[in-house]
Order: structure tokens, then sequence, then C-alpha cells
């Protein structure tokens, strides 16, 4: 963890020196030449800088050890921090609107477009491509959202740049300003990018759904322990990226010594540390699937769930035969609103299949 943020500090550092450069120069060259287009980017570019310096406050923050208060750790801070950007970009953004359309309707003179300016934003296209192309590629590679967002956003940045080159084209042949049009376009590609990192940075603080690619990969390293019968509910919560607190279930064997079960718990507890994932707890479940009638009945209770086009699957399936009871996990389509009642069907058909067998069936959380 360390290393990963120390790498996010690095770069961002790296982000604040270029951003300083380019929001100086740019901002003090539009007020010069009176181009509020050159001076709107270098507004922009000093939101990047703000963006540099809260990721790396957040990343120094997170480093913190778990405390009482806080048994998990600080790596949420990250996302934090990244909601405290998308604020500041989308109020420039929306700001620079208004600010854009006052001009069109009053203009402030028209602009004079130097070599120098031009000068200028050819290299702010150069080094907001390449350091949004650098920081992207990093952040996927360490798995960090905000360096992402961060490169992204300075890839979008250097499209800002390229349409200021073709205005001052289009005016140096021409004569003709289209600026205040193109202000009006910045200031939306400013607010979009906002909406954007906070629709991201809000699924991640509310506990959206993990990663499907990354669960399976858990599932499958569960599965491959020769006791396991079954994997099911495995819940992970996100404390930062790459810290995952989690459970999960697995069905054995019904005549497994505990012993052996407490051993297997923590093959697989220590299997998904390597992860990155912290397993509070192994459910078990016990079962016979070398009895013929309990694999029958499950092949048909099966049957019958898949009739149900709202069930996503049915999972984890336990019967004592001596007890006549019966339990298994549904997954459930979340957009269903009768949920209960479809469980409540599901249940009567299974009954009357099956009018001897008492059935426990559980909703599972698919997360």
């Amino acid at each position: 963890m360390d290393e990963r943020n120390s790498v996010i500090i690095k770069y961002n550092v790296g982000g604040i020196i270029v951003n300083l450069l380019l929001s100086g120069l740019k901002m003090a060259i539009g007020t010069i030449i009176n181009s509020q287009a050159i001076w709107l980017d270098g507004i922009n570019s000093f939101s990047d800088l703000l963006s540099s310096v809260f990721s790396i406050v957040s990343a120094v923050f997170s480093r913190k050890k778990a405390d009482k208060k806080h048994p998990f750790g600080f790596g949420r801070l990250e996302y934090l921090s990244s909601f405290l950007i998308t604020i500041i970009v989308m109020y420039i953004g929306i700001r620079s609107i208004f600010d854009a359309i006052a001009n069109i309707i009053n203009p402030d003179g028209k602009p004079e477009y130097t070599g120098a300016a031009i000068i200028i934003m050819i290299i702010s296209l150069v080094l907001k491509f390449s350091y949004g192309a650098i920081m992207r590629s990093k952040g996927k590679k360490i798995n960090a959202i905000g360096m992402v967002m961060t490169g992204v956003d300075s890839m979008g940045d250097s499209l800002i740049a390229l349409s200021i080159l073709v205005v001052m084209v289009i005016y140096r042949f021409t004569g003709v300003n289209i600026e205040g049009v193109l202000c009006i376009i910045i200031s939306g590609m400013i607010v979009k990018t906002g909406v954007v990192m906070m629709n991201e940075c809000t699924n991640k603080m509310l506990g959206g759904r993990i990663d499907a690619s990354y669960k399976r990969s858990i599932c499958k390293m569960i599965a491959e322990e020769d006791e396991v019968f079954n994997v099911s509910n495995l819940v992970i919560h996100n404390y930062g990226e790459d810290k995952f607190i989690g459970s999960v279930d697995i069905v054995v064997d019904e005549d497994m010594k505990a012993s052996d079960i407490s051993a297997l718990s923590r093959r697989i507890i220590n299997k998904a540390e390597k992860k990155g994932l912290t397993l509070t707890s192994v459910g078990i479940g016990g079962t016979n699937f070398r009895d013929s009638e309990t694999v029958e009945m499950w092949d048909h209770i099966l049957e019958i769930v898949l009739q149900h086009k709202k069930i996503i699957r049915a999972q984890a399936f336990v019967y004592n035969k001596e007890k006549k009871e019966a339990s298994f996990y549904i997954v459930q389509d979340y957009s269903l609103k009768q949920r209960e009642e479809d469980k409540k069907k599901l249940y009567d058909e299974l009954q009357e299949r099956y009018p001897d067998v008492t059935f426990d069936i559980h909703t599972a959380i698919d997360v």
C-alpha cells in the first residue's frame, strides 16, 4: 500500500508542476491578448492543479494505520478527495458558461492572437495529452481511480487546447471570431467531466457493486479447494482501492470433521488475503451430494427456479434427509419490485412438489 501511495504522490507532484506552469502562462497570455478562451483554459488547468493537491493529501492520510474509531483504515479518503475535486470542477464549469454567454452578449473587445499565444497552446496540447496518457495508464496499473480520472480529464483538456488553436487559425485567416461559442463548449466539457467524476465517486462512497471479474477470481480460488462443493454469498465491501473486507459461505460434506473445516477456512482466508481481501468469516453449510436423492431433488429445484425469469440463480443447497429440511439461496434481479411475492410463489411451487419437505429459502445479496 505504501508503494502505491508513493506512486500516486510522485505522479501528482508532476501534475502540480505541469498545471502550475500552464495555468500561469495561459491566464497571463489570455489577459494580455484579451482571449477569454485561453484565460478559461488557464482556470481549467488551475482546477487540475487543485485535483493533484487533493490526491496527494488523500494519499498521505490514507497511509494512516487503522485505529479504534476507524478499524478498517482511511482508504476511503481517496473517494472523498475525488468528490471534493468534482465539486470544484463543476463550479468552474457552470460559472464559466454564464461568463461565456455574458461575453457573447456584451463582447469585451476582440482578441489579438500572437505567435507566443499559439506556441503556448501547442505546448499545452502536447503536455496535457502526454501527462494524461501517462496518468491514466499508471492509474489503471495500480488500480487508482483518482489517477485514472485525472488522466482522462487531462487528455480531454488537450482537446480544448486543440479547439483554441483551430479558433486562432480561423480568426487569423478569416477574421471570424467564434471564441464565445468555443468558451461555452469548453465550459460544457468541464461540467460533463465533473458529472462523470461525481457519479463514479458517489458509487464508490455509497458502496457500489464490486468489479465482477474480481469477484469471479475470488469464487474460483475458493472453489479450487477439493472439499468445497459450492461457493455463495460472497459479500465484499470496499474500504479504499485494493483494500477489501468481506465474507463468504461455502458448502462442504456434512460428515466433514470440525478440525478439517477449521483448516479449510484458514486456507481460504489466507488465499483471499493475498488477493487483497480480508475475509471476516467463512460460513459453513453441510450436505451430501453423494446421495442420489439429494442430487435429484436439487436438479428438480433448479428446473423450477429457472422458470422464474427474475431469479438470476439458486445456490448453496443443503438437505437434511432425516428431518426433511431443505434450504438454499436465491439471487434476484434488483429491478424486480415484487421480490418477496416472487419468492413466496417459488416457495409454494416447491411445497406443492415436495409436500413433506420444509423449505427455507434465503435471499442472497448480489454485490
